[in-house]
């Protein structure tokens, strides 16, 4: 069998762990995470603090972001649930980042078209609504995860070639 082929399988085994088992699978992914970003945090806070005699402003900015990373990763560990702090996040910046760009192009005019700037507003207001509702449901993000995942291996069963 081809190697396409049994990572499509795998992603339709994960996808149907994610939708049978939502909350298992939605902690799991944060543990993973906080474990990930925990041991990226202490890399970096080590290389801070070593390399303060190279340059003191960089390795403590480096020791300062490598704590962070730590607290950040023990709250996905111990409580924050990874996924819709992620998926929530992400919503926000692209909503906001819609916000921006149609206000300017509302405003500063540049040949933009009003009406493309009032639909990019509404969809970065829809977006912004999508980032509350993703923040404070991670099951539902989990499924739709597993859902995702689902129609990927199928794709990558059915079209090993590009998968």
């Amino acid at each position: 069998m081809e190697s396409s082929k049994i990572f499509a399988i795998i992603s339709i085994i994960i996808g149907l762990i994610f939708i049978i088992f939502p909350i298992f699978s939605a902690n799991l992914i944060s543990i993973l995470i906080g474990a990930a970003v925990v041991i990226f945090g202490l890399g970096l806070a080590y290389t801070g603090i070593i390399s303060k005699d190279i340059s003191p402003a960089i390795s403590t900015v480096s020791a300062i972001f490598g704590v962070a990373m730590i607290i950040l990763g023990l709250a996905f560990i111990f409580g924050t649930n990874a996924i819709s702090f992620l998926v929530g996040l992400q919503f926000y910046i692209v909503g906001f980042m819609l916000i921006i760009a149609s206000l300017i192009g509302l405003f500063g005019g540049f040949g933009i078209s009003r009406f493309g700037s009032i639909i990019s507003l509404v969809l970065g207001i829809v977006i912004l609504f999508i980032a509350v509702f993703a923040a404070n449901n991670p099951i539902l993000i989990t499924i739709i995860l597993g859902i995702s995942l689902i129609a990927h291996g199928i794709t990558g069963f059915l079209y090993p070639g590009e998968y």
